[in-house]
């Protein structure tokens, strides 16, 4: 098999700097990153006055163009994929939202089948991110209210023998009723349990990190503000080191101010960007109905239910570096870690993805001057690119 060079553009290298040479990848690995000369029998694409950065990766996605990773097929899934791979998408969670255990259960059967077989030539799914049910009904957003409930061990015991290891985040409001033994119950296992559309005080946001929660899910939204005597979650998420923060940087949900704020407070392997991308992502704008049969309305940028309130996001991940960089003012190599590296460590892949370093997978993003993507390549192969 020979080994492919991506040549001439500027290299995001593990240590933040960038510098011009080639990233080297042979099969599904990266061989390595040069600076000088190739061989002559690489086979070379110039990306010359392009940035190359390791595939991004969505930890918290629901769908794109109308399909739902809910609906557990071939054809919601591959869907999906042509959408998030034409944001320089790599891997992602199969994201699920608050709905009958049948149904969930149905859906996590099917993506524990896609997490085991992930063909070659496409991207990859790294595992589930159960978001509800089991989240506190006065913080439930545009989740439907008749399928909101409290935990319970057997329906968690039911839920871990579906998606077995493939069930890689629990986004949960520990403070309501047995939330901290779901966290109990789910830390033990290995799960990453994310608080989120959650009520918590200070108090339960520090006892639930002590118990296991390693994640914030959506950080500011569908949680209590900070108020000064009241401070709530999010300064508790603030000062726990090993608590990764997820943020939905599409410019309606969090203010840039606050992005940056917020960016800024925390280590910088910390904040995860995502998409949190609703099915009707990738529609036009209009009324549409989402798979759980919410009403929504997609205008000027955002995916809203009937009443006004915010539901999901319809932003690709290309879109949110751009954000970073742009509106919130962060320098690229950190817009691109929030997309890539620290996504990879809030779900224990690190070690072979969301870096361009020798012996990881071949997941690579190549981002035109204005950050929209030339080329998704993902385990070696070109899964998107716009020159064609």
């Amino acid at each position: 098999m020979a080994t492919v060079a991506l040549t001439g553009g500027l290299i995001l290298l593990p240590d933040g700097n960038f510098e011009k040479g080639s990233v080297l990848f042979n099969g599904d690995k990266i061989s390595g990153v040069s600076t000088g000369d190739l061989p002559g029998d690489v086979e070379l694409i110039d990306v010359t006055g392009c940035t190359v950065a390791p595939g991004f990766i969505d930890t918290h996605a629901h769908g794109a163009l109308g399909r739902n990773f809910m609906e557990g097929s071939r054809e919601a899934y591959k869907t999906i994929s042509g959408h998030k791979t034409s944001g320089g998408v790599t891997s992602c969670l199969a994201t699920t939202t608050s709905a009958s255990l049948e149904n969930t259960l149905f859906a996590l059967q099917y993506a524990s089948s896609v997490y085991r077989s992930n063909e070659i030539g496409e991207m990859e799914l790294l595992g589930v991110h159960l978001e509800g049910p089991f989240v506190n009904p006065a913080y439930r957003g545009a989740h439907m209210e008749e399928f909101v409930r409290q935990a319970n061990i057997s329906e968690l015991e039911a839920i871990w023998e579906a998606a077995g290891s493939a069930l890689r985040v629990v986004t949960l409001a520990p403070e309501v009723p047995l939330g901290l033994e779901a966290v109990r119950f789910l830390s033990e296992r290995g799960v990453n349990v994310s608080i989120g559309h959650s009520g918590a005080s200070y108090e339960e946001t520090k006892q639930a990190i002590s118990r296991g929660v390693s994640r914030a899910t959506h950080l500011f939204s569908a949680m209590i503000p900070i108020h000064h005597r009241n401070p709530g979650a999010i300064p508790a998420l603030f000062e726990a080191a090993n608590v990764f923060l997820e943020m939905i940087v599409d410019g309606h949900h969090m203010h840039p101010s606050i992005v940056g704020m917020a960016v800024r407070q925390v280590e910088s392997h910390r904040p995860v960007m995502i998409t949190d991308s609703a099915d009707v992502t990738g529609l036009p704008d209009g009324a549409h109905r989402r798979w759980e049969g919410l009403e929504v309305v997609i205008d000027k940028g955002t995916c809203r239910t009937l009443s006004g309130g915010l539901a999901g996001s319809i932003m690709r991940m290309d879109q949110g570096v751009k954000n970073l960089v742009e509106l919130v003012g962060l320098p690229l190599s950190l817009a691109l870690r929030m997309a890539s590296e620290n996504p990879a460590r809030s779900i224990g892949v690190f070690e072979r993805k969301g870096s361009l370093e020798a012996g990881k997978d071949a997941d690579i993003v190549v981002l035109n001057p204005d950050l929209t993507v030339l080329m998704t390549i993902a385990r070696g192969h070109i899964i998107y690119d716009a020159r064609v």
